[in-house]
């Protein structure tokens, strides 16, 4: 059998997405198809000139977008809401391409950041609001606590979920008020772009400047560039020893950070549990996306008057 990359995915399209990262350099990685080992693209890769221009480009319509109503700014995820489901089977085969994920799986992460938005749409105007405060002098004086955004976000993302670990810090960041710069993983990029292409087609919709969000790509030395940069806060996720540069790199500004460096996350199997059950979780937590996630099972506590039972289960 012959595989070939869905429908969705032309020349046309992921030229389209290219355009949307920014790259004065002329060095390209080349983007394959996974199953076939087919090169789909050659992606620009971003210069530290890239990543600074990106940041100033970002903030200067940050200003525009925290001056705004929050009101305004639901107005605008409730639009992106409806077109990021409108586009998820698109996404799906994207995730498909470039990471290999079965189907299901694949869709299963572009509900993500659609249920984050919703949750958000509900949540943030208590979230944001002022909170009245007592003062030093009980009775006499109060204070006003006021939710001011921090600025720029930087977010720098991994490949095993190339949608989830973007859109999920991404959209609160913005919610809030904030702008958002991204470096992509150079394995997984293009789910990125694309949900891009919607957020500034709905912020140009609203009347609103479509600099929110930039993308940049490169290894390893354009995230210390974007943690460089000027940024305000940086999320990352990925591995232990990542993490320690980029929290090195970000004390040399005290720039706060958010680390995601995986889990030793632990399956515990009690005597009354249903072992037909218990084993089936079992399977799927530690051999979903071959393990590589970090809420995968990896480690399981068996209690003793259960375990030669449990352990015949997940045998078979």
């Amino acid at each position: 059998m012959t595989l070939q990359r869905p429908a969705s995915i032309t020349d046309a399209f992921l030229d389209r997405l290219v355009a949307r990262v920014p790259s004065t350099s002329g060095g390209t990685w080349k983007l394959t198809e996974v199953y076939t080992g087919e090169v789909l693209v050659e992606l620009p890769q971003s210069t530290p000139e890239d990543v600074r221009r990106a940041f100033v480009t970002a903030r200067a319509a940050q200003r525009e977008w925290a001056a705004r109503p929050l009101k305004d700014r639901l107005a605008v995820f409730e639009r992106a809401h409806t077109l990021f489901i409108d586009n998820a089977h698109t996404t799906t085969d994207l995730i498909q391409v470039e990471s290999g994920k079965n189907r299901r799986m694949a869709i299963e992460e572009t509900c993500d950041p659609v249920m984050v938005m919703s949750h958000y749409l509900k949540r943030a105007p208590k979230l944001l609001k002022p909170v009245k405060r007592g003062g030093p002098v009980p009775l006499v004086s109060t204070s006003t606590e006021i939710r001011q955004p921090k600025g720029v976000i930087g977010i720098i993302a991994p490949w095993n979920f190339p949608f989830h670990n973007i859109y999920c810090p991404l959209i609160p960041a913005l919610f809030a008020g904030n702008a958002v710069v991204v470096k992509v993983s150079e394995w997984t990029s293009w789910s990125a772009p694309e949900y891009l292409e919607i957020i500034q087609r709905v912020l140009r919709e609203h009347g609103l400047s479509t600099d929110l969000v930039q993308i940049v790509t490169g290894y390893g030395e354009t995230g210390a560039d974007l943690v460089r940069s000027g940024v305000d806060k940086v999320f990352f996720t990925g591995s232990p020893g990542n993490g320690r540069k980029v929290m090195a790199t970000a004390s040399e500004g005290l720039t706060p950070v958010v680390l995601e460096l995986g889990g030793k996350d632990p399956l515990i199997v009690c005597d009354d549990a249903d072992l037909d059950q218990a084993s089936d979780a079992a399977m799927l937590g530690v051999f979903t996306a071959c393990g590589q996630m970090c809420v995968g099972a990896e480690r399981i506590y068996v209690f003793d008057a259960v375990y030669d039972a449990f352990v015949a289960r997940m045998t078979a």
